[in-house]
């Protein structure tokens, strides 16, 4: 019974101190890595690097090469960047009358301008299937908090309720079910997308993929509802989907579909755009995208590195690429000569907690074997089936196992 206690203290001490150590470790030495602004010039068709001030604050352009190739002032950056610094310029009596054949205006620039962000913790998190349904077409001018919900009943009719009552509203129910059967809508919803809020300036309701990856646009609009199947090729089988109710108007949303191609859905006529941009996997990669005037810069965060891509703001065109593979930092070198593996219980990629291992380093076994061979003089003259197994668990657990062992002396 005091050999099965023991080893289950053991066990138990490995298992908290594979989380507990990394963890601390992580806290005394914190590593983080902040990516550069960066941004596309329309005035020399480049991207310009601003970076942050622990790195000195360096502005400059990269060649296609992703080389320095010159470098600028804050006042020659603000001329180069008229679509993100007009303010400064007129403040100077700088802003230039037209780009590129584009009369440039404060009311343009502003009126152009919109960001998009993506975070595969907001995709991979499990929520209640119960859609809020907004109104499209308020009474006032004014958007309205929604007054109904709706959700999928028996993987094969779409049912509403009214928040007030908490009842069944049969009208709507019947009125959308004949709708989404008209469209052939194939349950379950496979992505839903909306924005609910009353801080936007109109309200698009949801795009949505039902189970065969279709792609669908619904609303309700005066209480009816509308519903429009965006044509596609067979090819593209939507897996997410992006509503955007921005000022501009021009763009319905963002589709990935299941090969991580991006797409974009322009309202005019419901025409689904393939984007430039590779692959992006938004279920594992941060995506953003800033939109001006001239045009969009894309970044993706992936595990190795940080990608930045111009397009043109009229047809999508690939105006340039750049990258920067994540810098190897001092303090996660030396965690991997110390930590064989680390566990953890969340990510950042989700927000389910469970137990995860990570992070195994080949370069820890140099640790391990200094402390099996501490262990081994320490446990000199014991029996050879207590000596051999806590070497063993030394040489493959590292400091995880060596100190429940010293402590327990076993």
């Amino acid at each position: 019974m005091k050999k099965a206690y023991s080893i289950f203290l053991i066990a138990a001490g490995i298992i908290i101190l594979s989380w507990f150590l990394p963890w601390l470790y992580s806290i005394i030495f914190p590593a983080s890595v902040n990516d550069p602004f960066i941004a596309w010039s329309p005035v020399n068709d480049s991207f310009i690097v601003s970076e942050p001030a622990e790195k000195g604050g360096a502005i400059y352009a990269v060649d296609e090469l992703g080389e320095a190739s010159r470098k600028y002032s804050k006042e020659d950056r603000d001329s180069l960047l008229p679509q993100i610094y007009f303010n400064q310029l007129v403040a100077h009596d700088k802003l230039p009358d037209s780009i590129d054949g584009k009369e440039i205006t404060i009311p343009a620039l502003k009126h152009s301008q919109w960001v998009f962000s993506s975070l595969p913790r907001d995709l991979n998190k499990v929520g209640a299937k119960v859609y809020l349904m907004m109104e499209s077409m308020p009474a006032r001018f004014e958007l309205e908090d929604p007054e109904v919900v709706f959700r999928i009943k028996d993987n094969s009719r779409i049912e509403f309720i009214d928040i007030a009552t908490n009842t069944v509203n049969a009208n709507k129910t019947k009125r959308f079910n004949e709708i989404f059967t008209r469209n052939g809508f194939k349950y379950p919803i496979k992505s839903a997308s909306a924005d609910i809020t009353t801080r936007k300036p109109y309200d698009e309701g949801y795009l949505m993929a039902d189970d065969n990856g279709e792609i669908y646009h619904v609303k309700m609009q005066a209480g009816r509802p509308f519903m429009v199947k965006i044509n596609k090729p067979d090819s593209i089988i939507a897996r997410h989907l992006f509503i955007m109710e921005e000022s501009d108007a021009r763009q319905l949303g963002i589709v990935s579909d299941e090969n991580h191609n991006m797409y974009v859905i322009e309202k005019d006529g419901y025409k689904l755009i393939q984007l430039p941009v590779g692959k992006i996997d938004p279920e594992k990669s941060k995506l953003s995208i800033v939109k001006n005037m001239f045009n969009w810069v894309v970044k993706i965060n992936d595990d190795n590195a940080t990608r930045w891509i111009a397009l043109d703001s009229d047809d999508y065109s690939l105006l340039g690429q750049y990258s920067l593979p994540y810098p190897t930092l001092a303090v996660e070198t030396a965690a991997s000569y110390i930590f064989p593996f680390e566990l953890t219980f969340t990510s950042v990629s989700d927000c389910v907690a469970k137990p995860r291992l990570s992070g195994f380093s080949i370069n820890a076994i140099y640790l391990n074997i200094i402390l099996a061979v501490i262990m081994l003089l320490l446990l000199k003259g014991r029996s050879s089936k207590i000596l051999i197994p806590s070497a063993a668990a030394t040489l493959i657990f590292g400091i995880f196992a060596f100190i429940p062992l010293i402590l327990t002396k076993e």
